[in-house]
């Protein structure tokens, strides 16, 4: 799954002078509909395309299925990028490259999509990390914000389409926030999403991404998971929230969660997906609430 969510904290104060020399390789989105994102560079090749088989995914029309090509250079110790080939070309400070060694700054243009190559330190890593929480985390749930899963959505489904791999969609909404509002206050709904989003992050992380859908509700996607373990992950977090103690200013809150899940088919969109989830979804809540419903 995608790393480049988390925060990244560091106290500068047990730094010494040589972490300032300390530089690593990055590539990043200047614009496209991933501007922000960050890529670590490693020793391994990495190419970007608008087939799965691409290490970096595009959704991007006027890049080729298999686009650029990112590689080390070891004897040399620099990186370069190669054209495979593309229909469009790719650009290197505006000139139209097959091959060229990358230099701090450069900016590769293919199709809308423009990366800056850069060697960051320490510092400058932990900057583009709380920009990044800033731009993609919901700062109420500790989540992804909704923008940001549904382009991870749209690249996992690819994939998952492309190779014939298992993908599960889970739909929550949590039963009784307006109760809770209009009981004791909005600030007493609010605490009740935030935990529940923190305990549903607990469950699926380094399983899947979610976010939350709207005012009560989240949606999660996890890869490489069938519908039945899917209905298990499901009711892990329907127990997690039934059992988990939620008590702010000494009252005791008791909100459940209905949940409706889905499997990929054959033939499926994002569209298609989620409706049968929030289809699923709509069944626990219409057949008695706090419990985990299918629709296949």
């Amino acid at each position: 799954m995608p790393k480049d969510f988390g925060t990244i904290i560091f106290e500068v104060n047990k730094f010494s002078g040589k972490d300032f020399e300390k530089k690593v390789p990055v590539l990043t989105y200047l614009s496209g509909n991933q501007v922000g994102r960050r890529i670590m560079l490693a020793e391994d090749r990495i190419t970007f395309g608008r087939a799965p088989e691409a290490t970096i995914l595009l959704r991007d029309s006027l890049v080729s299925r298999l686009h650029l090509a990112v590689d080390f250079n070891r004897v040399h110790c620099h990186y370069f990028i190669s054209d495979l080939g593309s229909s469009n070309g790719t650009f290197l400070n505006g000139i139209r490259i097959t091959e060229a060694t990358l230099k701090d700054l450069d900016k590769i243009l293919l199709g809308n999509t423009m990366l800056r190559f850069g060697w960051s330190d320490i510092f400058d890593l932990q900057y583009q990390a709380e920009i990044d929480n800033l731009l993609n985390i919901d700062e109420l749930t500790g989540l992804i914000v909704k923008r940001r899963f549904d382009e991870e959505l749209n690249r996992y489904l690819a994939v998952a389409l492309s190779k014939g791999a298992d993908l599960a969609m889970i739909m929550i909404d949590i039963d009784g926030v307006k109760q809770i509002n209009d009981t004791y206050g909005h600030s007493f709904g609010a605490y009740t999403i935030a935990q529940t989003g923190k305990l549903i992050k607990a469950v699926i992380e380094h399983k899947g991404l979610a976010s939350r859908f709207g005012g009560d509700e989240f949606m999660v996607f996890i890869p490489n998971i069938n519908l039945e373990v899917a209905q298990q992950i499901a009711e892990t977090i329907r127990q997690q929230v039934e059992c988990h103690l939620f008590e702010m200013a000494g009252i005791i809150l008791h909100p459940t969660v209905s949940i409706g899940v889905s499997e990929i088919k054959i033939d499926d969109t994002i569209v298609s997906l989620f409706k049968r989830a929030d289809d699923a979804l709509y069944q626990s809540k219409r057949t008695g609430r706090n419990k985990v419903s299918t629709v296949t």
